[in-house]
């Protein structure tokens, strides 16, 4: 009866004319809002709702989403309880190009505005996605705030997080199913049994309670043929809060999931998600259609390892290259590209198709952790890519993880050293546990998973056993460090001159770049990484003196390189 009921109240509305409110459809996909530290907007385009979208459009549903951060918007937040610690590890805001993380935010709509907006829309079934075990939190909410307004609508979440976990999404009161896998196979067949009236059992992916209190947990649904499904419905993106620099912003993902078995890695072989690609002309086609009527600035390939077949990639860059060659796009792979997989002639290739950044994965230089992560060392694949890049003036960035369980610090210290002295910037992480990785189940094994799924983030510094937090928050300062002194490499020709801090030093009041040249000379004079309060008054951080020590004889042993490829003297 509640379905019924449900169905004849939507009905009426689909031959009338549609109301201003714009979300106004029988099926509203929401990205939640999320809290955190930061938030880089330009890697969260909701691609996988664009995706499963034109799936339930394909089937005749009126799709809306609500992408509740598209905004800009951020207001303070406080610390949830399993996150206390962290303001004792961060401590006061820095403004010093070195400063790490300070505010807790919430990013995005209000709850409120979001179950505001789902009211209106009149849809009988809501589908929330929840990517990240992470942000849990704000899903749940989500799903608890439309459920408050929408009773009789049925809310269902998807994503990586309740595929891996259905069970405890399931034990929030407003969530109805969970769907496993690919929301395009899942979603599509989940509306059309609620609306026949059919078993849900019969729903591929589906987890759900029974009257009985029996839980219902299918396996996850993957789509096994990535070429059969239709092009992402961007239509119903904010394109304009995505753009940059006035042009548009394209997401594609060419392939889904990932042959490698890095341990750390929650998309890999060890995972349930298996390793698909699609053709060329599939992706182009999508491409394609993304362009039409839209000034594309840049494409951004979301895959795992997007040139792991080599052959295939060079195909796709030389269409890209044929049907675009005149629009001067930019092209990013920002999850990273395996070394091993290119060669002089793809990285050519790269950089006439658009590519003019590199996002290397050399994760550590270290053979010992590399086995430790399943994974060989590419320095020797990664020194010939930055050497076939540097003629063509292609910046790079390295990625390096550090602070996992057993990771001996001195080791990232040397990774640091290794990036210095090339023409590459650093992006390292601080590893955190990923759901259904392998190092995840390690992690349960022995008993070092931290209980509460929103400290399953980098910024959450998840593990203080070997090595403890402060080790991981030097590793992640002398990275900072580090890029701003290949910025001044870039900018005179050299690194600062080390200097003694003045007995009468207490307050800088300089602007940002000028305070960051003076704590350098300071560092590379005591080892000791200082910030700068907002009242100006100096602050030594808390460090592990033995990895600065480290790291400043390391300096100076080597020709530190900045970035650009222009030298300003």
């Amino acid at each position: 009866m509640r379905l019924r009921r449900l169905l004849t109240a939507v009905r009426p509305s689909r031959d009338a004319k549609l109301a201003a409110d714009p979300l106004q459809c029988d099926i509203l996909l929401i990205q939640p809002p999320i809290r955190d530290f930061y938030l880089t907007a330009k890697r969260t385009i909701p691609y996988g709702l664009t995706s499963i979208a034109a799936a339930l459009r394909h089937h005749g549903y009126r799709v809306a989403i609500l992408d509740a951060l598209a905004n800009g918007k951020s207001r303070p937040a406080p610390l949830p309880e399993p996150l206390s610690y962290l303001s004792d590890v961060y401590g006061p805001a820095d403004t010093s190009p070195f400063a790490l993380f300070h505010q807790y935010r919430h990013y995005g709509c209000a709850l409120t505005t979001i179950a505001d907006r789902a009211r209106l829309s009149g849809a009988f079934l809501i589908g929330i996605a929840s990517l990240f075990s992470a942000y849990e939190d704000m899903a749940l909410a989500c799903a608890q705030a439309v459920k408050s307004v929408c009773p009789e609508t049925w809310v269902v979440l998807g994503g990586h997080h309740p595929s891996v976990f259905p069970d405890r999404m399931l034990d929030h009161t407003a969530v109805d199913f969970v769907l496993r896998g690919d929301g395009e196979v899942t979603l599509p067949a989940l509306a059309k049994t609620l609306q026949r009236g059919d078993s849900l059992e019969s729903v591929p992916g589906i987890g759900f309670t029974r009257r009985n209190g029996d839980r219902c947990i299918r396996p996850p649904a993957y789509a096994s043929n990535l070429d059969a499904l239709l092009p992402p419905a961007i239509d119903l993106v904010n394109n304009r809060f995505y753009s940059r620099k006035g042009r548009t912003t394209l997401v594609v993902t060419a392939s889904r999931g990932c042959p490698l078995q890095c341990a750390y890695c929650c998309m890999g072989a060890h995972s349930s998600i298996p390793y698909r690609r699609r053709r060329v002309t599939h992706v182009m086609q999508e491409i394609i259609q993304g362009a039409q009527g839209r000034d594309i600035g840049l494409i951004d390939f979301e895959d795992e390892n997007m040139a792991m077949d080599r052959a295939w990639f060079e195909r796709l860059l030389r269409e890209i290259l044929r049907h675009f060659g005149e629009r001067k796009l930019e092209l990013r792979a920002m999850n990273g590209l395996y070394p091993p997989t290119l060669d002089k002639k793809t990285i050519h290739l790269m950089h006439a198709a658009g590519f003019r950044e590199l996002n290397l994965a050399l994760i550590t230089c270290d053979r010992d952790q590399s086995a430790r992560f399943n994974r060989a060392t590419v320095v020797k694949a990664f020194d010939r890519v930055l050497q076939w890049a540097e003629p063509l003036q292609m910046t790079a960035v390295g990625y390096l993880i550090a602070g996992a369980p057993g990771q001996a610090p001195l080791t990232t210290v040397d990774d640091l050293l290794f990036l210095a002295a090339r023409r590459v910037l650093v992006g390292l992480s601080i590893y955190y546990p990923a759901p259904d990785s392998l190092d995840f189940k390690n992690c349960q094994a022995s008993d070092l998973l931290p209980a509460s799924p929103l400290s399953w983030r980098s910024t959450a510094m998840p593990f203080d056993q070997t090595p403890c937090r402060e080790t991981s928050l030097t590793l992640l300062r002398l990275a900072r460090m580090l890029n701003f002194m290949k910025q001044c490499v870039d900018e005179t020709g050299h690194l600062p001159t080390p200097e003694p801090i003045p007995r009468n030093a207490h307050h800088l009041t300089g602007n940002r770049c000028d305070n960051g040249h003076r704590l350098v000379r300071w560092f590379l004079n005591d080892g000791i990484i200082r910030g700068v309060q907002k009242d100006g008054k100096i602050v030594a951080h808390p460090t592990d003196a033995r990895l600065t020590r480290a790291f400043i004889k390391g300096l100076e042993t080597i020709t530190v390189r900045g970035v650009s490829h222009r030298i300003a003297l």
